[in-house]
């Protein structure tokens, strides 16, 4: 999917920000200088900000707009605007600002393709070094690797209980809920894994949830093991089964 939806012309390297702020705004003009958006859903894209952090780990951010600016999606594009010496994005630097503009569900299969490149740590801070626009183009086209996929999905169940649910957030388990469940989690003592359509991801790991590619209407089933596996497992439970969009 994100060979087709992010061009060698989308991809810029040795860029400098002083802020999110600034960073955003540079992956956004990018991104309707491709004909994906229109200026508007560049405002959406810090107002998204502004509610949760689009940080996604190992110097990754992926910035894009809210629900309400839909509309303002052209075509379905990806944008990548790479920031050697670091962009302050919370507690850590985002050298690759990946920009995301997309059409109905078609988001789901770029995030869950991403998910898969984004946590390999070695990879991502090799990106980040890369003076060639091509190198990181082609990282983020490269088929799947149908031994990465078996992996995703065997991964290792907790001994503990279990769940299952629907999910019923409007935004599945996207960015902004993945983002909450790692955060929810992070203070519990608990193993967790979600299960949806045959494919397991760690719930710790926001890349790995996200490449599960879960929309709103999935079955999903939650498995924890440890100390606080009852607390943890709720706590899941409370961001999936959320009816509202926050």
């Amino acid at each position: 999917m994100t060979a087709e939806v992010l061009t060698a012309e989308a991809v810029e390297v040795g860029a400098a920000a002083a802020d999110q702020a600034e960073a955003i705004d540079r992956v956004g003009a990018l991104l309707v200088a491709q004909g994906n958006v229109t200026t508007a859903y560049v405002t959406a894209m810090h107002a998204r900000e502004a509610i949760v952090s689009t940080y996604l780990g190992n110097g990754i951010a992926l910035p894009h707009g809210t629900s309400e600016a839909q509309g303002e999606v052209i075509r379905t594009g990806l944008a990548v605007v790479q920031f050697p010496a670091g962009v302050p994005w919370g507690e850590e630097p985002a050298r690759l600002v990946i920009g995301l503009a997309a059409n109905a569900d078609e988001h789901i299969a770029i995030l869950s393709r991403l998910a898969g490149i984004l946590d390999d740590e070695e990879l991502c801070e090799r990106l980040g070094r890369a003076t060639d626009p091509a190198e990181i183009h082609a990282a983020l086209t490269a088929p799947v690797d149908d031994d990465e996929e078996d992996d995703e999905e065997h991964e290792t169940v907790p001994p503990g209980i279990r769940r299952t649910a629907r999910i019923t957030n409007p935004s599945g388990l996207h960015a902004r809920p993945a983002a909450q469940v790692v955060a929810r989690l992070q203070p519990l003592d608990a193993d967790v894994v979600i299960e949806i359509n045959g494919r397991r991801a760690d719930a710790r790991s926001i890349t790995s949830t996200l490449g599960l590619g879960a929309s709103v209407g999935d079955e999903l089933t939650i498995f924890a093991d440890g100390r606080d596996a009852e607390a943890a497992l709720e706590a899941v439970l409370a961001i999936v089964t959320s009816g509202s969009d926050l």
